[in-house]
């Protein structure tokens, strides 16, 4: 009889658990859904002007320079994860169209 009853608490409990578990994981992969633009406007746009992000843009640097740059800024307190900074890396390395029309660079 314990045992049916624990086998029904586990049937009962196990799809939430999972849920509990995997919803960080769908958030952070989820995030990345949201566009380059607007991931660099919750992240950068919280501690620099538009002026300055947008000519560093301008610049166009390469990956790794873009790598360090995003990296020293999760060191002083950018809240992005590892897919969020991936992709930011990769937006401004491919001159993403939304962001490049949001400084005004052709």
């Amino acid at each position: 009889m314990k045992k049916l009853f624990y086998l029904s608490l586990c049937v009962a409990a196990c799809p939430a658990f999972l849920i509990f578990l995997l919803f960080p994981l769908y958030s952070a992969v989820a995030g990345t859904d949201n566009g380059c633009k607007s991931l660099m406007e919750n992240t950068c746009l919280e501690c620099h002007f538009e002026t300055r992000i947008c000519q560093k843009i301008q610049k166009n640097k390469g990956k790794r320079s873009w790598k360090r740059t995003i990296k020293s800024m999760v060191r002083h307190g950018a809240e992005l994860n590892a897919v969020e900074q991936s992709t930011l890396v990769k937006c401004f390395v491919d001159r993403d169209p939304e962001i490049l029309s949001f400084c005004g660079i052709k």
